[in-house]
């Protein structure tokens, strides 16, 4: 039986590389693609069943490079996850702050990209053969919840607007589409060197004593392609509840 093809644009993330781990363990392929030159984790590299391509998801010509590479080897995918995205520098505190090159640099990466991915690789997901095929989208709970970052937010909310109106015609294809909208999701090395302002903003919100891990969004990304397969044109929160 053929493998699973995987491909998850923003790769190299710290919640990326959960999912491209999840899976590598259920040896699926997984080709993976970020900004960066290499991955940063190289135990990747010693996996057969992975790949890496640098492209810049905001650049349509990258994508296409991608694009084409996957036709040539593979002529299809079966999941596409798209999980690029990251707030600006400059719109931590209010609207003011927000630079306008920086208005546009969000919304290119945490809306736009999406588009386009979703645009340029469809054909791959139709020419799959598997009855199982799926887009999953990362949004955030930002979208949900204000926490003074208006553009990502506004972003963010874009992703449920492009997911809704694809479900009925992805559904023709039998492709499934769905978001899942992270909490706050801080790496170890983040809570063992800034833990006290992590434990100070975002703590008390969560209704379970723990922040959320990235394996917690690699397993609902897992069961959503994997696992619950009824499951279409739908937003999955994974926050620990955070937001509840």
């Amino acid at each position: 039986m053929k493998k699973e093809i995987v491909l998850i644009t923003g790769g190299d993330g710290n919640i990326a590389q959960e999912i491209v781990k999840k899976y590598l363990e259920n040896e699926s392929v997984v080709i993976a693609t970020d900004i960066h030159e290499n991955t940063s984790n190289s135990e990747f590299l010693k996996n057969e069943n992975y790949e890496y391509y640098q492209a810049d998801v905001t650049n349509i010509e990258d994508l296409k490079n991608v694009y084409n590479k996957i036709q040539e080897k593979y002529g299809r995918i079966t999941h596409l996850i798209s999980a690029a995205g990251r707030p600006m520098p400059t719109e931590i505190d209010e609207i003011q702050s927000v630079t306008f090159e920086e208005i546009e640099k969000s919304v290119n990466l945490n809306l736009t990209s999406h588009i386009y991915i979703v645009k340029i690789f469809l054909d791959l997901l139709e020419n799959e053969k598997k009855n199982n095929k799926t887009i999953t989208l990362i949004s955030s709970v930002n979208a949900l919840k204000t926490f003074n970052l208006p553009v990502y937010s506004a972003a963010k909310s874009g992703i449920y607007g492009i997911m809704k109106a694809l479900t009925k015609e992805l559904g023709r294809k039998n492709i499934r589409i769905n978001v899942i909208s992270p909490g706050t999701v801080p790496s170890k090395e983040e809570l063992e060197s800034n833990g006290n302002f992590y434990n100070y903003r975002y703590k008390d919100m969560l209704a379970l004593n723990e922040f959320t891990k990235q394996s917690d969004i690699a397993d609902a990304v897992y069961a959503l392609t994997n696992i619950t397969k009824a499951i279409t044109g739908q937003n999955i929160v994974v926050d620990s509840g955070q937001i509840s």
